[in-house]
């Protein structure tokens, strides 16, 4: 996103700026391609949602992001239900999963007050809900205030547009940044800056020096190679750490799977709780799940048959339907396996996808008898500098006290809705020094590291 808002900005100039973008994978490999994708005017942080909640539907317009990405207006709703099948799973062997964390979307929703028992009475066109399952159900806002995007569509089609303007992207994995003193006119090579992600930093030891370059393995060759710079934008998510460790982000691990339906669903993104009734001996799942590249989606083939007598713990999935007969489900996260160094080598909890399988199954026939065409994991980079009122703390956008070396991480659950605004932000930092478009003095990395 950054590398698009730098080839659209009007000091940018292709004969005099080389733009390079280096990804660890491949586009959209991570978070960016694999999170739901879900934009409100009430997410955080405020200071930067009011102006990438426009631009989502700004770029709409210029690029036909209905057509290209699934840009769409939506509701949002909440609700809690009683599933009708509870999973065979005993509780035990999910508690060996580790702590449920809750990803922050739901901490700054609107609350509405209740209306007495019309606020249980589901809207006609969640008719692909099953109502006996519902206990509760409350809208927190309209088309107005919540969209959509297809994320992994979305980054591809930005980087692809970025490309066009003049970007050359690298698959490589970047090794070190390196530095000089800002004495020292004569440096070279610079000083390594990487540190063992368990490595304390040693206070502010990165102060009083410059970013020159940095230092990457390329994909296609395996070379190991230096790559100049007078700016260095440094937006690498949960790896953030690994290259600049005074960087306050921990990697929160979520899961998620889609779902291809028959049909069309109404557009909705459904907070929910999914409490399960009592133990019966049912197939908990519907063995119409196709496989996929992931391993099998059949709930019954992936959890324990012994039949518990203990009552599970209620989960909360999100719901989003999407564009093209697809719904999207995420779980809450987790920090029990710690992040991979690449992308490619995450890992997936089948406990986790079996869970989100099962729950869709249970409050919904459609959802039951669509087939599973992924189930994903991903991290969430999130700021360890708690806020009142949410688990995280804001994103780190701006300058890092090192000379030519720019943060913009740490965007937790809304980074694919902040994404516009972060790059129209870090455009305006490299080429006028600073930022236009919105006050982010809150959001200025300077403040925590």
């Amino acid at each position: 996103m950054t590398a698009y808002y730098l080839t659209r900005h009007p000091k940018y100039d292709p004969r005099l700026h080389s733009i390079i973008l280096l990804e660890g994978t491949r586009i959209a490999g991570a978070a960016s391609g694999k999170a739901g994708g879900f934009l409100a005017t009430w997410a955080y942080p405020s200071c930067i949602v009011p102006l990438s909640f426009s631009l989502h539907e700004q770029l709409a317009r210029e690029h036909k992001g209905d057509q290209r990405w699934g840009y769409r207006r939506l509701r949002c709703a909440q609700l809690a239900a009683s599933g009708r099948d509870p999973p065979k799973e005993s509780t035990s062997n999910a508690d060996n999963e580790g702590d449920r964390i809750t990803l922050g979307k739901r901490d700054t929703a609107p609350r509405r007050p209740s209306e007495g028992s019309e606020s249980n009475r589901l809207p006609a066109d969640l008719d692909w809900l099953m109502p006996e399952t519902v206990d509760r159900y409350e809208d927190v806002s309209d088309v107005d205030c919540t969209a959509q995007v297809q994320p992994y569509l979305f980054t591809t089609c930005m980087a692809k547009l970025a490309e066009e303007r003049g970007v050359k992207i690298i698959l490589g994995t970047v090794e070190d940044i390196n530095y000089k003193e800002e004495d020292d006119d004569d440096a070279e090579d610079g000083v390594s800056a990487a540190h063992p992600r368990k490595t304390t930093p040693p206070g502010r030891s990165y102060s009083g020096r410059v970013a020159t370059s940095v230092t990457y393995r390329d994909s296609a060759s395996a070379a190991t190679l230096t790559l100049p710079a007078s700016t260095i934008i440094l937006a690498a998510g949960p790896w953030t750490p690994t290259l600049f460790p005074w960087a306050p982000i921990s990697a929160l691990r979520a899961h998620s799977i889609t779902i291809k339906l028959r049909k069309p669903l109404s557009p909705y993104c459904i907070f929910t709780e999914i409490s399960y009734r009592s133990k019966t001996n049912n197939n908990p799942g519907n063995d119409k799940h196709a496989n996929d590249d992931d391993g099998p989606t059949s709930p019954s083939s992936q959890t324990n048959q012994t039949n518990h007598h203990s009552r599970p713990k209620p989960i909360h999935p999100e719901i989003l339907t999407r564009p093209n007969n697809e719904v999207y489900l995420c779980g809450s996260g987790d920090y029990t396996i710690p992040l991979p160094p690449t992308a490619s080598q995450i890992t997936i909890s089948p406990h986790h996808t079996a869970e989100l399988i099962t729950a869709a199954a249970s409050i919904s026939n459609d959802l039951g008898e669509g087939t599973v065409t992924s189930k994903r994991a991903c991290y969430l980079p999130t700021v360890v500098v708690p806020v009142a009122g949410r688990g995280g703390g804001l994103p780190l956008v701006g300058e890092t006290g090192v000379e030519g070396l720019v943060l913009a991480a740490g965007h937790g659950c809304w980074g694919i809705m902040n994404a516009p605004a972060t790059g129209v932000i870090i455009s305006e930092i490299v080429f006028d020094g600073g930022a236009r478009s919105a006050d982010v003095g809150e959001l200025d990395p300077r403040r925590v590291l």
